[in-house]
């Protein structure tokens, strides 16, 4: 550019026009400060320019731009910077070092060396400092700053203010918007007992396959911030339909999927880019690539790209994560139903962006992980379910409850999910002796044998204790480890102790448990676990809830009920048969409890039949919200 010295007053208007024209088109802030600083430093001949901005509390004065060193932030009352806010005075000074307010720990940290220096504070229109321009060491023949400079620094620092004041209050509407929309999306999802960290992986999922499909900078920005509102229409849902623990009727499923249209509607009316792409994605990433989603049946490229991308996001986090009472699939599932899924569901060249990006996909997953159970173990009572399944399937594990690191009801899945910790276990209560309960006995003293440093008590009744010693670990199906000693401790592998029904066995300090009779088709009991004064008791398999309904309008202590239904309402004569419960069954027994306030845990449901559990459930409960177990859940007390 011409020497701005020689510049008449006409020439300088439009050298001032030039960068102010090229600031209007610009929308982030820190891109607006940058080209200001520029202007400041060509219109005084300056070798640096820096704009200094006074922070919200008043306290510091910051700034992200200065040619050649990184961003930085002083105390107000700091410096010649800082004096010039304070003071709202215009400075020049020729050697910066002759004055006692200079700060040299820049020059000293950067190796540059501050000579002369031209600070112009920018007021607004209340007379407030809002910032400061800072011209370091002019580059003319005396190399210091004159009063020409001072008024051209002024000239444009007026220009500056409305520009900056106005940047700063539309990045303050963006990111309450973005927040908005954040919070908005989160606020969805806890309605569906879900978990706001689904709509930040979602957001973070839709950038990496915008960035990898090709999209602009500006439009990947723009779907991040915009994604977690996908289904913010579901707040408009009832929440007997949203929270329904199992496949909806056709009618509910009608209602269900109104809440695209319903999302599309509550931000389809703004002008705002941010809400008008929340409202496209709501819209539309329920849009499949081959026109069979809803609402509109929308094919191909009809579907606009960004509900396109969302669906493949929102349907991989949907399928790794626990539901109302679906289990996350594993990794294998998920990716083999992606490819089936390509050129039907999903647009191919996603699909195979999908894959390409799967590594980071999955850092991003690791980054975002949903913390269910940390969260519930921070509360005082509560048993943690191992296995909550009527039969050992993939994904499903059978019966077996932690109450304590040293204490287990049940032995159906340990080793799955407590691994190494199986070692630690002194004490497994066992309710009777059906496979599914015992079978865990074996594999922890065959896969942790050195571990293990104490006897294992195998704690049930006289007649369970008999049928594991003489038709299980019996020398013939498995070792008798009764006999077998310890490699790293004293005494034998495991010990069996019989167990007395309706007396108290003390477990810790401050826990206690407690054998009561069950009707099943072989001897059994379910227990009742005490920790202080509260307590949850635990029916294991049976037919009968009458034992149990007892007890508890007995025992005011018993907070909660772990109660099994194993089979459809249909399939009646097999419970009754097998000696296990139906919904039916089950909330017909409920009817005598005095206490409608217990909170109801259901488990033990054969996986083939759990739909059809979930819909008698839902027909059968009348005023009870009970909660369906799935393996790794804590059940609270």
């Amino acid at each position: 550019m011409r020497n701005v010295q020689s510049l008449n007053a006409n020439q300088l208007i439009e050298v001032l026009f030039i960068y102010l024209t090229e600031v209007s088109a610009l929308k982030e802030y820190d891109e607006i400060l940058a080209v200001l600083a520029d202007m400041g430093r060509v219109l005084t001949n300056a070798d640096r320019c820096s704009v200094w901005m006074v922070s919200e509390d008043k306290k510091t004065l910051w700034t992200k731009v200065s040619q050649g060193i990184e961003p930085i932030e002083i105390s107000i009352e700091k410096g010649i910077v800082g004096a010039s806010v304070l003071n709202k005075e215009k400075i020049i000074i020729d050697d910066v070092y002759n004055d006692p307010r200079f700060d040299s720990s820049i020059d000293k940290a950067t190796g540059y060396t501050t000579k002369s220096m031209l600070v112009i504070p920018m007021f607004d229109i209340e007379d407030e400092v809002i910032g400061v321009f800072q011209a370091i060491n002019h580059k003319g023949t005396i190399e210091v700053f004159e009063k020409r400079d001072m008024e051209r620094l002024m000239l444009a620092s007026s220009y500056a203010v409305e520009t900056l004041i106005s940047a700063r209050l539309s990045q303050e509407i963006e990111d309450t918007q973005r927040e908005v929309v954040f919070t908005m999306g989160a606020i969805g999802e806890s309605r569906s007992k879900e978990t706001g960290n689904h709509v930040k992986r979602v957001a973070e999922y839709s950038e990496l396959l915008a960035i990898g499909y090709g999209l602009d900078k500006e439009e990947v920005a723009l779907l991040k911030q915009a994604s977690p509102m996908h289904d913010i229409g579901k707040v408009a849902i009832p929440d007997a339909i949203l929270n329904k623990p199992g496949r909806f009727t056709s009618e509910e499923r009608k209602i269900m999927d109104t809440h695209a249209e319903l999302g599309h509607s509550m931000t389809a009316s703004s002008d705002r880019p941010l809400l008008k792409a929340a409202s496209i994605i709501a819209y539309e990433h329920h849009e499949k690539w081959d026109g069979t989603g809803y609402p509109r049946g929308l094919k191909g490229e009809e579907i606009h790209i960004y509900g396109r991308i969302t669906a493949v996001a929102d349907v991989f986090d949907a399928l790794g994560s626990d539901r109302v009472y679906k289990k996350a699939w594993d990794d294998e599932r998920i990716l083999n139903l992606f490819r089936e899924e390509k050129g039907k569901h999903f647009e191919p060249k996603l699909v195979d962006i999908f894959f390409e990006k799967l590594s980071e996909i999955y850092k991003i997953r690791d980054s975002f992980k949903d913390n269910y159970i940390i969260k519930v173990k921070d509360k005082q009572n509560g048993v943690k379910i191992l296995g909550a399944y009527g039969t050992k399937s993939s994904g499903y594990g059978t019966t077996s409850i932690e109450l304590n690191q040293k204490n287990i009801i049940d032995a159906g899945n340990i080793l799955t999910t407590l691994k190494e910790d199986s070692a630690k276990i002194e004490n497994i209560w066992i309710t009777h002796s059906h496979l599914d309960h015992i079978s865990d006995i074996a594999y922890i003293v065959d896969n942790y044998y050195s571990k293990i440093t104490k006897t294992i008590n195998i704690c049930g009744l006289p007649e369970t204790i008999r049928a594991i010693r003489e038709h299980f670990l019996n020398d013939i199906i498995w070792p008798d480890f009764s006999k077998i000693d310890l490699d790293n401790g004293e005494g034998k592998c495991i010990k069996y102790i019989e167990v007395r029904l309706n007396k108290e066995y003390s477990i810790s300090d401050s826990e206690t448990i407690k054998a009561f009779k069950t009707e099943h088709t072989v001897p059994s009991c379910g227990y009742i676990y005490k920790k202080e004064d509260k307590s949850i008791l635990i029916t294991a398999d049976t037919v009968s809830l009458d034992n149990c309904v007892k007890i508890m309008n007995n025992d005011r202590s018993i907070q909660s009920i772990i109660v099994e239904c194993s089979f459809p309402s249909r399939m009646e004569k097999l419970a009754l048969e097998s000696k296990h419960l139906t919904p039916k069954l089950l909330f017909n027994m409920l009817k005598n409890l005095n206490n409608k306030k217990i909170c109801l845990y259901i488990n033990h449901m054969k996986p083939e039949y759990i739909d059809e559990i979930v819909k008698d459930i839902t027909e059968n409960r009348g005023q009870w919200e009970p909660i369906l177990l799935k393996d790794g859940d804590i059940a609270n007390f």
